[in-house]
């Protein structure tokens, strides 16, 4: 038995049902700031962190307040208290590093991170944490990404290390990570970075007195 207006009906929520997915297809869903950093452009040539920083390796660790200043890929890090040694100054680039710990004493190499395991016996990333902390991978090395739906990094895995990100400071149209957890067997780092600063600041304070490593 044929009812009068049924074609009409389905017609009618065909058209309907056409309307909703197409307005569905071309709604801008809410995005974060984006994880894609240039990392040649000169808007961010030039940054710098203040934060906290704590490594723990079984039984053992320490902990330290951390201001890392990077210009134009040459970076400056200063650990206040951390390593057993008191303040730590670690200089560097891509080619070679210097480490200065608060007696004076100075150490070159070209690795960063096996200069700072050979001097004071801790196993703590520089080389790699220049580029997690902005929440990118080490270029020209093998990583495995997650990003939220926003683009946000908040896995990494690279270099031996696993690397979660759980907060973020929107900056310059960008997330900036403000808290990462590296891990790697038994050793595991928290970062947590109090302020981020773009482009060009006053100079880094100078590192504090030194406190003892926690147990």
């Amino acid at each position: 038995m044929r009812v009068p207006g049924l074609h009409f009906s389905q017609g009618l929520y065909g058209l309907l049902l056409l309307l909703v997915l197409t307005a569905c297809a071309t709604q801008t869903p809410h995005e974060a700031a984006p994880t894609a950093l240039d990392l040649s452009s000169p808007r961010f040539a030039i940054w710098q962190i203040r934060g906290r920083v704590s490594l723990l390796k079984g039984e053992q660790g320490w902990h330290a307040s951390l201001n890392w200043r990077e210009n134009a890929g040459r970076y400056r890090l200063d650990l206040s208290g951390p390593l057993g040694q008191g303040a730590v100054r670690i200089e560097g680039d891509d080619t070679s590093v210097r480490l200065q710990t608060a007696d004076g004493r100075d150490y070159v190499a070209q690795d960063a991170d096996a200069l700072v395991q050979r001097v004071t016996g801790w196993e703590f990333p520089v080389a790699g944490i220049r580029y997690w902390v902005r929440g990118v991978p080490v270029p020209g090395e093998q990583a495995v990404i997650t990003t939220d739906a926003g683009g946000r990094l908040i896995h990494l895995v690279q270099s031996g290390w696993d690397i979660r990100y759980d907060r973020f400071q929107d900056l310059e149209g960008r997330a900036w990570p403000t808290r990462l957890r590296l891990t790697a067997d038994d050793i595991s780092v928290r970062l947590v970075v109090d302020e981020w600063t773009l482009g060009d600041s006053p100079a880094a304070d100078p590192p504090k007195a030194a406190s003892a490593p926690s147990p």
